[in-house]
């Protein structure tokens, strides 16, 4: 039996879990076709593997055609389907290219995931002005094109779902003033797209990741062995691809049919940790000092 009839099927449940072994319905996104941007590594690599195990047709786009020719045939390991398409999101005649290849091979488009991007380690005081134009042309331009390129051609008629792949940087992000400037305008721009694209049926969404345990890590100076305590998330872990890509299956399903214009923080309370914690100045006794002193009356 072919892998497009086993989609058809219904999934096969072991107590919670069916037969994609992700924990979703293994017809979920049956029907549609997602495009995923930096779809040769991590992150991007591991959405499109969710996708497709959830029944969705995928191409992976992404600047060098090899690493994303890895993530497909890891995907035909497991009985799947991708279409590799070469492209900078930085430049929107190849982004054109791509969508008129899906346009001709598929004739639609319903979810598009903006996960490329990128940026470098620096202090804000070192950071060039063309360093900063880069990672701000990487970042944020690159998703405007995106998804102002695909809403065009598909979904301002048809409707659809865009998940940008931001970063956790509300409490700040220290060492990348760049990329934090970037991605928080990816998530602003992504809350005013919904606002004027609701009357188009467009559902736009953002997932802000942690400190993931991807190849990617190694371009920073840290140890491996460090990451867990550098990012000091609340869980005391490192978050791993699966933990995004799960929750851009759920944003692209039905299950979030009144979700818009929100972003997600996967990043196992990292954020939350940066605030001040008092417990350690709290005394023992405090409360009951304090009713105490209430108990006295003034004569």
């Amino acid at each position: 039996m072919s892998n497009a009839d086993d989609q058809q099927r219904p999934a096969e449940t072991t107590g919670r879990l069916t037969k994609t072994g992700n924990g979703f319905a293994a017809d979920l996104l049956l029907g549609q076709v997602a495009l995923v941007s930096g779809g040769g590594s991590g992150i991007g690599r591991a959405t499109a593997l969710q996708l497709a195990r959830c029944g969705a047709q995928v191409v992976v786009m992404g600047r060098r055609l090899a690493p994303l020719e890895e993530t497909c045939e890891l995907m035909a390991q497991e009985g799947y389907e991708a279409v590799p398409l070469a492209g900078d999101t930085r430049e929107v005649d190849q982004i054109e290219d791509v969508l008129k290849t899906i346009e001709t091979k598929f004739g639609r488009l319903d979810l598009l995931v903006n996960n490329a991007g990128g940026q470098f380690v620096s202090a804000a005081k070192d950071i060039t002005p063309k360093g900063f134009e880069a990672v701000v042309r990487n970042n944020l331009i690159a998703t405007w094109n995106m998804t102002k390129l695909a809403a065009d051609r598909f979904m301002l008629d048809r409707g659809g779902r865009v998940i940008c792949i931001t970063a956790a940087v509300r409490a700040g992000f220290s060492g990348f003033a760049h990329t934090a400037a970037a991605r928080s305008g990816v998530a602003s721009l992504i809350k005013t797209l919904a606002v004027e694209w609701a009357e188009h049926g467009i559902l736009l969404n953002c997932v802000a990741p942690g400190t993931i345990q991807t190849s990617g890590m190694g371009q920073y100076p840290i140890p491996s062995d460090q990451w867990a305590t550098t990012n000091r998330n609340l869980l005391g872990l490192m978050g791993e691809p699966n933990d995004i890509a799960n929750m851009v299956v759920y944003l692209a399903s039905p299950m979030a049919r009144f979700i818009t214009g929100e972003e997600f923080y996967v990043d196992g309370g990292e954020t939350l940790h940066l605030g001040h914690d008092a417990r350690e100045m709290i005394d023992a006794d405090m409360f009951e000092k304090r009713q105490r002193a209430d108990q006295v009356r003034p004569e």
